[in-house]
């Protein structure tokens, strides 16, 4: 088809409670380009099938969720320099006959914690999870200067496996796997919370809470959220940070937006988000 615009996805498993699409589609209309976005339910044997198809010339590439995040990495040719200090990937791009990953959890983390107010240079962190926006968070707060980076899953190894590469790459940063601790900010880059997983908190009970919780479920007051909020902590939601990634996407795809546009775009994106109802990605 002549002049058929770019086709977009997103790869994922469940994705059909995802508010991307909506997301995208604003994106669009505001920064006056045609896109064609889609939901792709995949599931993970079928995730090399999925990122043959993205080498189609119609396609300009995809975003990746849970539980892809790190799985997609086989499939591709390059990763880009974040992508491979996060060691996962939630954007691709084609170019030519090549599969380019990339990470905007990164930059979009760092972006909504500068929004919400909160510095994390000579701050202590804890981080919920070790999956692919686990990672990207953990990066992110190494990069932004913290002072102890706490990591805490439900599998032990992959939490020590974590701290081990960033305690490496970031010497100024202590990172550890262990248990929660009381923690300047605290977030959870766990499932939990989102359609399809039990609306739990990660945190064990006698967690003695935080300065700042940070979730990255987006669209609704989780259980998380509830828990920081008794213990006296400041709650934020995951909306602002959706919406900072989802433009470091389309920087990605289409180019430098720069940062006085970024930012006006994500005003309206985020009211725009909070208008579509309780539902998360």
């Amino acid at each position: 088809m002549l002049n058929a615009p770019p086709r977009l996805a997103l790869l994922g498993h469940p994705v059909a409670h995802s508010l991307s699409p909506r997301l995208m589609a604003a994106l669009a209309r505001l920064t006056g380009r045609r896109v064609l976005y889609r939901c792709c339910d995949v599931a993970p044997d079928k995730l090399a099938f999925a990122a043959g198809l993205l080498r189609g010339a119609d396609f300009l590439g995809c975003n990746v969720t849970i539980p892809h995040k790190t799985a997609v990495i086989p499939f591709l040719d390059r990763l880009t320099p974040q992508a491979r200090l996060a060691g996962a990937v939630n954007a691709v791009r084609r170019d030519g006959e090549l599969l380019v990953g990339h990470n905007t959890d990164l930059a979009g983390f760092a972006d909504a914690l500068r929004d919400a107010g909160f510095s994390a240079r000579g701050r202590d962190a804890l981080v919920f999870g070790a999956g692919g926006a686990a990672r990207a968070v953990a990066a992110a707060l190494g990069r932004l200067g913290a002072r102890r980076v706490t990591i805490w899953a439900r599998r032990p190894a992959a939490a020590r496996a974590l701290a081990r590469g960033f305690a490496a790459l970031f010497q100024r940063t202590k990172f550890r796997a262990g248990a929660p601790r009381a923690a300047d900010l605290a977030v959870n880059a766990t499932p939990l919370g989102l359609p399809g997983w039990p609306d739990l908190s990660p945190a064990p009970p006698d967690w003695r809470g935080c300065a700042c919780a940070f979730d990255l479920v987006y669209g609704r007051r989780t259980a998380f959220q509830a828990q920081a909020l008794r213990l006296g902590a400041r709650a934020v939601g995951g909306n602002g940070m959706l919406v900072c990634q989802a433009l470091r996407g389309w920087e990605f795809w289409f180019g430098p937006l720069g940062a006085a546009r970024r930012a006006a775009l994500k005003e309206r994106l985020v009211a725009h988000l909070a208008s579509a109802g309780p539902r998360c990605d």
